[in-house]
Order: C-alpha cells, then structure tokens, then sequence
C-alpha cells in the first residue's frame, strides 16, 4: 500500500512499478534575495514527463508548485510563491525534480516536501530550506552613567533569522550584557540591540559583534575605550564633559528647530505636517510664490532617466529607460559595483547636491491594490551589496506601497490614510533646505514631506523599488502645478489630467 496526497491508501498490486524519491539529504542554506534550487530526483533515474509532481509546505493545501501531463498548473498555487517558481523541464527525461524558487525572503524558510505519483504509485522526499540573510554593520552609541560604570549601546538591523549578539574586550574575553531586545519588520528581517556596563577595569578597544550561526559569517565594530585604574576617573571626567556637551548641544538644537518651526508656520501659513494637506503656494514647500489668480506658477519637471547598471537583476527596463518592472526570473546581467543585489531597486542617472528638482513616477498595471513599490530619493554612497535600512538613517527619503497601505519610510513607517491611494506622485528634492515632498499629481493634495534631511553635502539620486510582478513604475514628462488654499474647490490640476486611482483598501474588486 502507499499513500497519496490526499491521504487516502492505494492498491498498487504486485506488478505496479516502483517510486522512489531521493532527496539531498541535508538541509540547503541559501542568502535572501537570491535564487535556489531545491533538489529531487527519482531513483534509479526515469523519464518523469508522464507523473505528477507536486511541491508543498506543511500540508497538500499549501502548494509551491504542480506540474501534471507536462504542464504547470497554478490553480492551487500559494499566493507567495505566484511567479517565482520554475521545475526544470530540461532534467526530467532524466528523472530530475528540481525547483528552483527567485528572490528569498524569510517567509520561504522551512520544509518542503517533493512528491511523485501516478496511477499505481508514489513517494516523496523532505527539503529543508534554511534562508539567511548578513545585516549591517554594528553601531555603537554611549548612554549614560549605570552601576557605576557608562551604558554602551549596540545595534544592528538586516538580519535573518536572529543573530547572536557579542560583547567582547580586547582580550578576546566575552562580556555580559545587561539588556538585548530584538525586532522583527514587514518583510521579516530582525534587528537586535544589546548593551553592556563599563567600567574602569575595562581598557583598550570594546568590541561589539553581530554572528549569522546558519553562514557562519559576522559583523563587528569597536569602540576605543582609553584608560584604567589611575586614569579610570579622568576617563569618566572627561566622558562627563562629553555627555554634559552632547545634551546643551542637543537641547540647543531642539529650541532652534522648534523656532524655525514655527516661523516657518508664520510665514507658510499652509506648512508641512500630515497627509492630506494641501500645499499652499504662496509659501509652500516648494519655495514657490505666489500668483495673482491663485494658481501657482509652474515648476518645470527635471528629466530623469533609469541608470541600467544599478538596477536589480530581476527588474527590466525599457527600452528608453523610462519605465520600469520586476519580472520573476533574473536577467543575464554583469554583477556591477553599482548593481543592488538585495533590494530590488534601481537609481535615477541624475545626481543632484544642489538646487530644487521634481520628477512625476506613475503607476501603472493590473494588479495594483496588491502590489508592493516604493519612490523617493537615496544617498549614491549607499551600499548596493548589502542589506540597508530603508529610512532616513540608511540614507533613504521615500513613500511605500505595501499591504493595501501607503506610508512614509521614516523610523518606524508612518501610516498616510489617502483614500484613494494616488498612482501619480511627484517627487520634490529641496537640497538647498533639506526637504523632500511627495504630492498627489491628480489633486495637488500634499502626501508627505520630510524637513531636516541630512543630506550631508552628498549627491542624491532618485530611487526606485519594486516588491511584486504585474506592476510597472514610469517616469513622465508634466509641469507640477497645484493650487492654493483659496482653490482648494478645484482637485485636478490643469497640466495633470486624472488617471485611474488605487480604491480604498479592502477586499478585491473584479
């Protein structure tokens, strides 16, 4: 007797033939964002053009991928795995199962089962799949006085799944922590925090470090502590000063940027604030002036073209690099210093450092409720090789797309309630004050604006990023004009006629 799928035994009779599926036998580790390829073939080895082969999870209802009279069926398909699995056809006629599945993430971590059958017979043989995933480098920060000693901060954020987090002095000789908490964000990556007490028995360099137990890979970083014993109490003297410094600083900043703020309040009347605002352009974030009939004048949109090099092996560009989408299998493409290999994004050409520029980004598909994409700008120093933070922190100004909601990529995520979700944004970069503006192009309707980018004098480019198929994201030619609050009774633009808009979120609409 053997069992099939759906539970129920089969008389296979003394004469049926014989299944047997062999696996690898060991568990495969494989880097997110990548592509891997699950093996499993018949043995001995058998044309298998004729079966049916199925891939699953935990159960026959969780399918990753179903192949029965030489075709590929999808009608059981799982959602997550829609458009990023192939079996490979070429290896059949010699009994080979494989599944190849593209772009890891976290969520594909686990067990897979390979099963096999036809009329008389089947087998199956077990996957396991362990996704890893090499996080930042380790920042370290000062806290204050505790236990008589200074709080030392570490943290560090890309990782999957949890990693160890190491004291270590210059000894070599581990430390204890005090404190270590972890998080876990959207797309399954964790960040981890621990700190550790020190006192003046510890001298040299403090080292704090991030361990990948499945890659047996790590990131460190250290902290020089100067002085022990006879200088111990100069050293927490003079890291008194620093902090007393470090706070006037700070308090000084916050009573400035709060002036500035409300200045800018007197002076904007319309200001910056929330989602759903509606720029004023007499003094609007665009240093715009005003204009006799209410309508602003014109911005002229800067030309922005998508750089090749940089983009994402599973994104393809057009042929005049204008528009952009995510396909399920990755181009043939040299590995470039430039190219992301984590994130699938891809830059703008252009470099700006100075000045005010804006560019119009459309949305545009089939499946867009359920689409996942984000626009703004970048540092161009940002590490391409590596997993990086998508807020200001990790050098990133952008608005997200994601699970029927937008938000703004601050620190955590905010939540912009816009019904309907615009599809056309203008991105507005201010280098000169610091600023980077999303409005609604079909309205006028400001959706978001961050103030105080640390631009640091750094060239910023634009940035594009795309987290599903069926979508594309296209630059357009327009002239940005919206209206001042005495016109808040006109919602469409005159230069940018409307366009189908994301409904409200909630179930699908056929």
């Amino acid at each position: 007797l053997s069992c099939f799928p759906g539970g129920l035994p089969r008389d296979t009779g003394d004469a049926a033939p014989q299944l047997r599926v062999v696996g690898p036998g060991h568990a495969l580790t494989a880097t997110m964002g990548q592509d891997v390829v699950l093996p499993c073939h018949l043995s001995p080895q058998h044309d298998a053009h004729s079966l049916e082969v199925r891939w699953i999870r935990d159960s026959i209802s969780e399918t990753v991928h179903h192949y029965r009279n030489g075709e590929d069926l999808y009608g059981e398909q799982m959602g997550a795995y829609a458009g990023r699995t192939e079996l490979a056809r070429d290896g059949l006629s010699a009994g080979s199962l494989d599944l190849r599945i593209t772009g890891l993430r976290p969520s594909d971590d686990g067990q897979y089962v390979c099963t096999v059958g036809d009329v008389d017979a089947y087998d199956e043989a077990i996957v396991e799949l362990e996704v890893a995933a090499i996080g930042a480098d380790p920042h370290l920060s000062l806290g204050g006085y505790e236990a008589g000693g200074v709080r030392v901060l570490c943290r560090s954020a890309g990782w999957y799944p949890l990693p160890q987090l190491l004291w270590m002095d210059a000894r070599g000789q581990h430390l204890p922590s005090v404190s270590q908490t972890h998080s876990q964000d959207q797309e399954g990556f964790f960040e981890i925090e621990g700190a550790v007490i020190v006192t003046g028995s510890v001298e040299g360099p403090l080292s704090c470090v991030v361990r990948n137990s499945r890659l047996q890979e790590e990131r460190e970083s250290s902290l020089h502590i100067a002085g022990t014993n006879g200088r111990a109490r100069r050293w927490m003297v003079a890291l008194a000063l620093v902090l007393m410094i470090l706070a006037v600083s700070i308090g000084l900043g916050v009573y400035l940027f709060v002036k500035k703020s409300k200045l800018a309040v007197l002076e904007w009347r319309a200001g910056r604030c929330s989602a759903g605002t509606r720029v004023g352009l007499e003094q609007g974030a665009l240093g715009l002036s005003s204009a006799p009939d209410g309508l602003a004048p014109s911005v002229p949109a800067v030309k922005v073209t998508l750089d090749p090099h940089t983009a994402h092996p599973l994104l393809v560009l057009s042929q005049d690099n204008s528009s952009v989408r995510r396909e399920c299998e990755r181009q043939q493409v040299p590995d470039t210093p430039e190219r992301f290999v984590i994130w699938c994004c891809v830059l703008g050409r252009e470099e700006f450092r100075e000045g005010r520029h804006c560019w119009l980004v459309e949305v545009e598909g089939e499946r867009l409720k359920y689409s996942s994409w984000a626009v703004g700008v970048i540092r161009a120093s940002v590490e391409r090789k590596r997993f990086f933070t998508r807020s200001p922190e990790g050098g990133i100004w952008a608005v997200q797309y994601y699970h029927k909601h937008l938000e703004s990529l601050t620190s955590p995520p905010t939540p912009l309630s816009l019904s309907p979700v615009p599809t056309r944004i203008w991105v507005c970069l201010d280098c000169t004050q610091g600023q980077v503006s999303f409005i609604n192009a079909d309205n006028g309707v400001q959706i978001f604006t961050f103030t105080e980018a640390s631009f640091n004098g750094e060239s910023i480019r634009p940035w594009f990023c795309l987290g599903t198929e069926g979508i594309q994201l296209c630059l357009r030619v327009g002239t940005l004009q919206t209206t001042t609050p005495a016109m808040q009774g006109s919602t469409t633009s005159p230069a940018t006629p409307a366009s189908p808009l994301l409904g409200p979120a909630g179930p699908a609409q056929e």
